[in-house]
């Protein structure tokens, strides 16, 4: 049995023919162990899988392939594998980017509309790559043949892992809510998302240029969603007025023919997906505080929006956390 750091030598060992120069670890790490790794005087990121099951085997790869068909600035792909014997989850080890994450950056507000004038330049390239059907794209292919059929196995991943936090039937019209406006935009084609779009994963280089990195969540849905979750952590991480100026600043440098003028609409309704979504990783992993701040979102969606069943699951009055 060998220990972290013996795995991670020998990783090193056979990919490089060399020992490593130096090993690093990257903490609070929620999906993987993230290692900061020198060798032969060269930057390194290793990335140790924590499930066998994901990222979906082959994405990486293929994603990899797509930006670099289309000219999209990304991490070199150094080695990727799953059937590694040392580490049977797998790993990957990339060529680290020079520069810094935008999240660790302080930035005036100057500054910050700039960087989303100019991620939406990018992420617009990024949509410009189609993809085949819906989801998970662990082959290069989506795995559902509608956007609706995805969101339907969505929900019902929701119903198990929220049956002590949300009522059937709540979450029952919450559903049917959201299918009913996601019906109204099934004619968006199926692109490449990136799936967290976030400063966290905007990396700033000091020549000014940025790229992105973290393809773990990459799959296919329209181009709205993959905005939808963007400004939906946008929301949690800004004031309203300067939620508004960033969110506005990136709608207006985004590039697409495809219904543009009707975003708001979608949304807002996406809004509600990607709170459960997300209140369902922050109960998994164990985050009161994340889980506690999602339920209030989640809360102000539903009032917002009308989603919210007239009787309060259990007697609660909102979602939040005793």
């Amino acid at each position: 049995m060998h220990t972290e750091r013996e795995t991670i030598e020998h990783i090193i060992e056979r990919q490089f023919g060399c020992s490593a120069d130096e090993i690093g670890a990257i903490e609070n790490v929620t999906n993987n162990y993230v290692y900061p790794v020198t060798a032969a005087g060269k930057q390194y990121f290793l990335k140790l899988y924590r499930s066998k099951d994901w990222p979906e085997e082959g994405k990486i790869p293929f994603v990899y392939r797509c930006l670099s068909q289309n000219k999209i600035p990304h991490a070199e792909l150094v080695a990727y594998r799953r059937d590694d014997e040392t580490y049977p989850n797998g790993y990957l080890i990339e060529r680290k980017i020079q520069g810094t994450a935008a999240g660790k950056i302080q930035l005036d507000t100057e500054q910050e509309t700039g960087l989303y004038a100019k991620l939406a330049e990018l992420v617009s390239s990024v949509h410009e790559i189609r993809i085949n059907n819906y989801g998970y794209i662990g082959s290069g292919v989506g795995c559902y043949g509608s956007i609706i059929d995805f969101f339907e196995d969505e929900f019902d991943r929701f119903e198990d892992a929220l049956k002590d936090t949300i009522s059937e039937i709540q979450l029952k019209k919450l559903k049917e809510k959201f299918l009913g406006i996601m019906h109204d935009f099934e004619d968006l084609p199926s692109i490449l998302c990136h799936g967290d779009l976030s400063k966290k994963n905007v990396m700033m280089q000091d020549n000014g240029e940025i790229s992105l990195i973290d393809w773990d969540d990459a799959m296919a849905l329209n181009w709205m969603a993959d905005v939808s979750r963007l400004t939906f952590w946008m929301k949690q991480s800004y004031s309203g007025q300067e939620y508004a100026l960033f969110r506005n600043t990136f709608l207006e440098h985004y590039r697409t023919s495809d219904r543009k003028a009707e975003f708001d609409v979608f949304e807002s309704t996406y809004h509600l997906y990607s709170a459960l979504d997300s209140l369902v990783f922050s109960i998994r992993i164990g985050d009161r505080g994340m889980e506690s701040r999602l339920k209030r979102s989640l809360d102000g969606i539903c009032q917002a929006t009308e989603y919210m069943a007239e009787e309060p699951h259990q007697g609660r009055e909102s979602w939040d956390v005793d």
